[in-house]
């Protein structure tokens, strides 16, 4: 009898500590998001919500902010409503969702849009280097980030609804690759993968468009808190750092267009870029450059070699920050540090 009764007040007391320690979080969160709303929207984003709710007691915590606007300098983003989602005893992984429409002003430029869409989802999960350091809140690196979106719009609304892009699917994946990780050298590397369906851009002429992407970047911290450095970028070219385009494909239907770029880009120490992008494509540049009315000689240049498929391949080289294309300099790239 005595064994039953100091479990169940066992029990007790770890269902109110649960409780309590539920509640005590769930008022810290309010908190934290007051504080956002006192950001000055300068230095730092001002982000207020016109209703803040979090419920999912006992096992969740959901963050529901309605009517959220957020600042910053003469940008401001207003949302309907953002809901993100995280159990309790597993806080490493967060789910997120909002609602329609999405609106940015730019009160320098006059600059209006509008983003719709019927549904869109987001994820974020981490993942540790050790269990034990994990506690402490170091080591913590991204394992997964993920975006899905459908019936995406996005409207110029300056004067009236102007169509800048739509597409009925949108997905993007930012994910850990343990194979690029190096435990020594406490190194991750991530690999990013998207696709776009369906693609409508009015001002480039696509229609019914179809996009993936696959890129990798290497030698990146694998600890978060180095991102937050502001020599971030310089410890990556320190490391050797590469950013590659495994692949960069895009096509339309109607006219019959394709577009495919590979290549890899690097960073020297003063922070200039390096490398070089090959790129093959069927249409795209006759229609584009054609339209600027740029001399028939000079768009069969910027195509490249002919193939027998109909396609013509070329590379723009990168050197010292100055991009050129047969020897010809067409661009020069800022520093990055």
């Amino acid at each position: 009898m005595r064994k039953f009764a100091a479990l169940l007040i066992a029990i007790i007391l770890v269902a109110g500590l649960w409780i309590g320690g539920w509640f005590w979080a769930a008022g810290e969160i309010r908190n934290q998001v007051a504080l956002l709303a006192q950001n000055d929207g300068e230095v730092n984003p001002k982000i207020t919500c016109g209703d803040l709710n979090v419920t999912g007691f006992p096992f969740r915590f959901d963050i529901e902010c309605v009517d959220g606007t957020l600042t910053q300098l003469d940008t401001t983003v207003t949302l309907a409503g953002l809901r993100a989602s995280v159990l309790a005893y597993n806080p490493s992984h967060v789910l997120l969702s909002a609602k329609a429409p999405l609106a940015i002003t730019d009160a320098f430029s006059g600059a209006q849009s509008r983003v719709d869409f019927t549904g869109l989802q987001a994820s974020a999960r981490l993942t540790s280097r050790d269990l034990f350091e994990g506690l402490t809140g170091v080591g913590w690196r991204i394992a997964n980030l993920s975006l899905v979106a459908d019936g995406l719009t996005w409207n110029d609304t300056v004067v009236g609804d102007m169509l800048r892009m739509s597409a009925d699917h949108v997905e993007a994946h930012l994910v850990d690759l343990p194979e690029g990780r190096d435990k020594a050298a406490r190194t991750a590397t991530l690999g990013a993968y998207a696709t776009i369906s369906i693609l409508n851009l009015p001002q480039l002429g696509v229609t019914s468009g179809q996009s993936t992407l696959e890129a990798k970047l290497d030698q990146l911290p694998d600890d978060l808190m180095e991102f937050a450095s502001p020599d971030v970028i310089r410890n990556w070219q320190a490391r050797n750092g590469k950013l590659t385009l495994v692949k960069w494909q895009g096509s339309q239907p109607a006219p019959d267009e394709k577009l495919e770029v590979t290549g890899e880009v690097t960073l020297d120490p003063i922070g200039r870029a390096n490398g070089q992008l090959t790129y093959t494509t069927k249409g795209v540049l006759d229609r584009l450059l054609a339209s600027y009315q740029v001399p028939v000689l000079q768009i069969a240049a910027f195509k490249g070699m002919p193939n027998a498929d109909g396609t013509a391949t070329n590379t723009l080289g990168i050197a010292d920050g100055k991009v050129t294309l047969a020897g010809f300099l067409l661009a020069e790239l800022l520093p990055a540090f």
